[in-house]
C-alpha cells in the first residue's frame, strides 16, 4: 500500500509540474481568463486522477510464432500483494515516513485554517454570505461560499470589496482553492503544487476584477482601491483575497490588457499531445514486452514441429482450444488465477517482483497436467505459480478432428508491487 502510494505521488507530481510549466509558457498572459481558469483546474484533476487508470493494451489470447513452430499464449495476468505494508529499497525505510509526516503537515495547516474561519464565523456578525468579524487588519476575503470583512474596513469601501468577493462565490472559485488543497495535501513536496495554486488565485483575481468592471466599475477608481488595501491581512491559503500584494502588479496589468486573438487557442491545442504522453507513461501498459519475452521463452522451451504428429501427443495448435468456463477470451481465467494466487509475504517484503513464465499442459479430460516453469525470476514467485496453476478447475479439452487431444499452452503471471 505505501510503495503504491508513493509511485502515485511521484507520477502525479510529474504530470503537474510538466502541464504548470506549459501554462507558463504559453498561457499566462492568456486574458480569456475562464480558458485559462479551466486549463488550470484541468491539469489538477489530471494530474489526480490519471496515475490511478490503468490502460492495458491487450494481446488476444492467440498464437504465438517461436522458432518456426506456432505456440499458444495466454493473456498475462497480473498479481499484486494483498494489505502487504512493507517492501524492500528506497520505499521500506524512511522516506514513507517522512512522507506521512509533510502530508499530516499539510492537513495540520489546512484545519487550523478551517479552525480560524470557524472562529471568525462563531465571533462575527452574519449578514447572509457576509461575515463581519472584529479586527483592524482592514481584511476582506472569501472562502468555502461564504465572504469575510473586517469591521475596520470603511463602509463605503466595504460595499466594492464584497461585491468583488461575491464575484469569487457566483463563480466558484471556493470549488477550485478545494482541489488546489488537495493537490498541495499529495503533492506537498512538489513546488509546483504550490505555483499552480498561486496561478488559479491569480487567475480567480484576473476573472473577480473583469466581471466588477464590466458590472460598472470605474477601472482607475478599482485599481486605487486596490492600492489602498495593500495588505496587511492574514487569509488562509484556501481563500480569495481581496487586494493580495504579491498578485497586485499583475492585477492591474490584465487590467488594461488588450483580449488576447485567436492564437491563444492553438496553443491550448499543444497541451494534447502532452497529456496523451502523459497517459502513456502512467497508465497504459503495453503488452509487446509480454509477447517479445513469451516468443524468446517459447522458441526456447518448444520442442520440434514433428513432435506434434501423432493424437496421442501433447500438440500446440489444434482445431479448437481448450477453454476455461466456456470463456474463449481466458478473461475468466485471469480473474480465478487473481482470486487464488498468493503474493509471498517473505517476496514482497524482500522487494522481489516480476513476470513468470509457466507452461502447461491441458489433457485430453480437461485436467491441469505437468506445470513446469520456462522463465524463473525468483522460487518464492515460481512456487506461487505453480501452486495456483496446479489448483486450476477442469478445462473443456481441446479437440482435433472431432476428438480430445492434450494440448500444451504457456501463462505469463507477473508479480507487481505496485
Amino acid at each position: 500500500m505505501m510503495h503504491g502510494m508513493m509511485v502515485y505521488a511521484v507520477e502525479s507530481s510529474v504530470c503537474l509540474t510538466l502541464l504548470w510549466a506549459f501554462h507558463e509558457i504559453a498561457l499566462r498572459r492568456d486574458t480569456r481568463h475562464r480558458r485559462n481558469r479551466s486549463f488550470l483546474l484541468g491539469s489538477m484533476i489530471f494530474s489526480l486522477v490519471v496515475p490511478l487508470l490503468n490502460i492495458r493494451i491487450e494481446v488476444p489470447a492467440g498464437l504465438l510464432q517461436a522458432g518456426g513452430l506456432a505456440s499458444f499464449l495466454l493473456p498475462e495476468t497480473v498479481v499484486t500483494p494483498a494489505g502487504s505494508e512493507q517492501y524492500a529499497g528506497i520505499f521500506s525505510g524512511l522516506l514513507p515516513r517522512i512522507y506521512i509526516i509533510g502530508v499530516i503537515i499539510s492537513a495540520g495547516s489546512i484545519v487550523t485554517g478551517a479552525a480560524w474561519l470557524i472562529k471568525l464565523t462563531l465571533k462575527g456578525r452574519r449578514n447572509g454570505r457576509v461575515i463581519v468579524f472584529d479586527s483592524d487588519s482592514h481584511a476582506c476575503f472569501s472562502a468555502f461560499g461564504f465572504v469575510f470583512i473586517s469591521s475596520s474596513v470603511s463602509d463605503g469601501d466595504a460595499g466594492r470589496m464584497i461585491n468583488h468577493e461575491m464575484k469569487h462565490i457566483g463563480l466558484g472559485h471556493h470549488t477550485d482553492l478545494l482541489i488546489a488543497g488537495l493537490i498541495t495535501l499529495v503533492q506537498w513536496f512538489n513546488p509546483a503544487a504550490y505555483l499552480i495554486r498561486r496561478s488559479l488565485q491569480s487567475v480567480h483575481e484576473y476573472e473577480a476584477d473583469s466581471e466588477c468592471i464590466t458590472g460598472g466599475e470605474d477601472p482607475v477608481s478599482y485599481q486605487e482601491l486596490l492600492l489602498a488595501y495593500v495588505f496587511r491581512s492574514p487569509a488562509p491559503v484556501f481563500s480569495n483575497t481581496f487586494s493580495k500584494r504579491s498578485l497586485l502588479k499583475n492585477r492591474i496589468i490584465m487590467m488594461t490588457k488588450k483580449r488576447t486573438g485567436g492564437s491563444a487557442s492553438l496553443k491550448l491545442i499543444l497541451a494534447i499531445p502532452l497529456a496523451l504522453v502523459m497517459i502513456l507513461m502512467f497508465s497504459c501498459k503495453d503488452r509487446s514486452e509480454v509477447q517479445k519475452e513469451t516468443a524468446a521463452v517459447m522458441e526456447k522451451a518448444a520442442p520440434a514441429a514433428d513432435e506434434y504428429v501423432a493424437p496421442d501427443e501433447v500438440f500446440m495448435v489444434v482445431e479448437k482450444m481448450p477453454v476455461f468456463r466456456n470463456d474463449t477470451t481466458y478473461a475468466e481465467l485471469g480473474k480465478w488465477i487473481g482470486a487464488n494466487v498468493q503474493y509471498p509475504a517473505e517476496a514482497a517484503q524482500k522487494g522481489i517482483q516480476g513476470r513468470v513464465f509457466v507452461r502447461f499442459t491441458i489433457d485430453y479430460k480437461g485436467n491441469v497436467k505437468d506445470p513446469e516453469i520456462v522463465k524463473s525470476v525468483d522460487p518464492l514467485l515460481d512456487k506461487a505459480a505453480i501452486d495456483v496453476i496446479s489448483a486450476c478447475p477442469q478445462w473443456s479439452p481441446g479437440l482435433q478432428g472431432g476428438k480430445p487431444v492434450n494440448v500444451g499452452m504457456t501463462i505469463p503471471i507477473s508479480f507487481a508491487l505496485n
